[in-house]
């Protein structure tokens, strides 16, 4: 910025320069930017924070689905179900045990005194048992409460997470897997 001196027509010098009402304007147009500059990163926070825990939340229903498929399909019967736990009997001939603790909202596999943690945080979880032919026109199980008709086993659980104070539910997850060698 250049500063002249300048002459008026009465014979007073004058200077240009910025007057207190330009500062105020700038500082206050510059508090304005950078206002909306943090609510921008404070909003894609929270945004990445979300993303991350649906992400999260879906790894981990996948895991454990994929477990519960492979050891379902493969157990050679069932011996005891609950809404909560489910006990079989492996194809090795061991028992192998699906428990659900809604105290803890954990989802646990015990196989020869190894317990694996499925699921964190499930807010519910359900065992049912089912027949192995299907109900006309809806393509359901039919359901059955003797554990020597079971051929499929069906399971609905719901997990959430917890981030910046805001619970995230995920979907509820809902599968029915067919005992193959029952």
């Amino acid at each position: 910025m250049e500063c002249r001196t300048t002459t008026i027509n009465d014979g007073r010098r004058s200077q240009r320069g910025a007057t207190l009402a330009e500062y105020v304007i700038a500082v206050a147009v510059g508090s304005l930017l950078v206002a909306a500059v943090c609510a921008f990163s404070l909003f894609a926070g929270r945004s990445f924070a979300a993303y991350n825990a649906y992400m999260d939340l879906d790894l981990s229903n996948r895991r454990a689905l994929d477990q519960m498929t492979r050891d379902f399909r493969s157990v050679l019967g069932l011996t005891n179900i609950t809404d909560n736990s489910i006990i079989m009997l492996d194809v090795d001939g061991q028992p192998l045990t699906y428990i659900y603790d809604p105290t803890n909202m954990l989802l646990s596999r015990i196989k020869l005194a190894k317990t694996t943690v499925l699921l964190k945080n499930c807010d519910r979880l359900q065992f049912t048992m089912n027949m192995r032919n299907m109900s006309n026109g809806t393509f359901m199980f039919f359901p059955t409460t003797n554990v020597f008709e079971c051929k499929a086993i069906s399971v609905d659980w719901a997990c959430t997470r917890t981030f910046l104070g805001v619970q995230t539910e995920d979907m509820p997850q809902t599968a029915t897997i067919v005992i193959r060698n029952n």
